[in-house]
């Protein structure tokens, strides 16, 4: 089996280490065989050299709503998708996770959509028979009569509803579980500053997805929706906002004896850095153009996720895409927003959206890092992304298994087969 070298003057191996200057990524078949710096090379090497560019993970998104076309008007994106036949779902499903792709997304988890529409979408591009990223699903979201995403076609009220959805999803397919744990922003007659779920139904719902061998990812925006969900045993906390009716959100709503109870081997925050929280990085150079107002903004949004951090909480970096102004070519807005937001380096941004995201969703042993073994899943874009994190959406090639799917600019013709530096 031949061997696909590819080197540049950076290589961000997704871990959080220090990045390699002048290195490369060997492939062989699907895999990645070494990381390391630049060195000659023998036999039947295939080498492509992009020169300044940065070597990366593909990025991981792990929640995302393939069949919501982020229309700018809430109503008008609840309406299609609840009223949009299914072959209208799969086509917008299928476009959304190309867009995902073409901008270095080489995986995404699939948090929500029609019954199991989201499912049959997964199994079409992980079978080949389209090209997209690769694809976790959960079909749809469990909520309760008039909960939020309620138009997903899920509803389930009681203990004994909850767990027979549960295994409704698993029987049809389900990477993983779902459930509407507090309301939404999207779904007006549900209650974004309740709970949905009472502390046994949560923990019912729970045991029977961890007796199935799925986890668990709950949306959580009200502040006891987030402490039943901690006690409940959920895997990640989706947005985990502790939002209170009065106002109260983030590091002032956020409940710290809660958060001593989560377990941090296993439990995780997904931050959703949505389309209105990333919207000023677009065409941004370099952060230093980011404005004192823009930058306090962002902030504010982040203080209880730093401080989750700061207490050892593994905290992870997605956008929810699909949603309102919230598209499926943006995600690396979210990584550089992850700098301010998470007062972290670029690389550390890096890490958050792909190794700690693989881990959040029990797939880091296959993807998520640029380490042997693992799945060669490659994104590389123009310039020292470790040195100016604005350079992650200057999309040069993505690879997906090794195999070079997206190709925007090749910054050096390949060299020949047994070159050597």
């Amino acid at each position: 089996m031949s061997k696909l070298v590819l080197r540049a003057a950076v290589v961000i191996d997704g871990t959080g280490a220090d990045p390699i200057r002048d290195g490369q990524v060997v492939i062989q078949g699907d895999r990645i065989a070494t990381v390391g710096p630049a060195a000659p090379v023998d036999g039947d090497a295939q080498v492509v050299d992009y020169g300044d560019a940065t070597l990366l993970p593909g990025l991981v998104n792990a929640h995302v709503h393939l069949e919501l076309d982020c229309d700018s008007d809430m109503t008008r994106l609840r309406r299609t998708h609840a009223e949009a036949p299914a072959p209208q779902r799969m086509a917008t499903a299928i476009g959304n996770a190309q867009k995902a792709l073409a901008s270095g997304v080489t995986t995404v988890r699939d948090t929500g959509g029609y019954l199991t529409g989201p499912i049959d979408a997964r199994n079409a591009i992980n079978a080949g028979r389209v090209l997209g990223p690769r694809v976790y699903a959960c079909g749809a979201p469990i909520t309760t009569t008039a909960g939020h995403l309620a138009w997903c076609g899920l509803r389930a009220d009681t203990e004994a509803e909850v767990v027979g959805a549960v295994r409704r999803m698993v029987e049809a397919g389900a990477d993983f579980i779902k459930v509407m744990a507090t309301g939404g922003g999207i779904t007006p007659e549900s209650n974004l500053y309740r709970e949905q779920y009472d502390a046994p139904t949560m923990r019912a719902l729970v045991h029977d997805a961890h007796r199935l061998k799925r986890r668990v990812a709950a949306h959580v925006h009200a502040a006891q929706g987030c402490a039943i969900a901690i006690d409940a045993g959920v895997d990640t906390l989706e947005h985990c906002s502790w939002m209170y009716q009065d106002g109260r959100r983030g590091l002032a709503g956020m409940d710290s004896a809660a958060v001593e109870r989560l377990d941090r081997r296993r439990q995780f925050v997904n931050v959703t850095v949505a389309g209105g929280s990333r919207r000023m990085f677009r065409d941004m150079d370099h952060l230093d153009a980011l404005t004192a107002s823009d930058r306090e903004k962002i902030r504010a949004f982040g203080d209880a996720y730093r401080a989750m951090a700061a207490s050892g909480v593994p905290v992870a970096i997605s956008d929810d895409a699909g949603v309102v102004q919230t598209y499926f070519d943006e995600f690396p807005l979210s990584v550089i927003a992850a700098t301010v937001l998470l007062d972290t380096t670029p690389v550390g941004a890096i890490h958050a959206a792909t190794q700690r995201t693989a881990e959040a969703i029990g797939v880091d042993e296959t993807l998520g890092a640029l380490r042997p073994g693992l799945l060669a899943d490659v994104l590389i874009v123009e310039g020292d992304a470790a040195g100016n994190i604005c350079n992650i959406p200057r999309t040069v090639a993505v690879y997906l298994g090794g195999r070079e799917v997206v190709r925007q600019r090749r910054l050096q013709v390949a060299a020949p087969a047994n070159a050597s530096i």
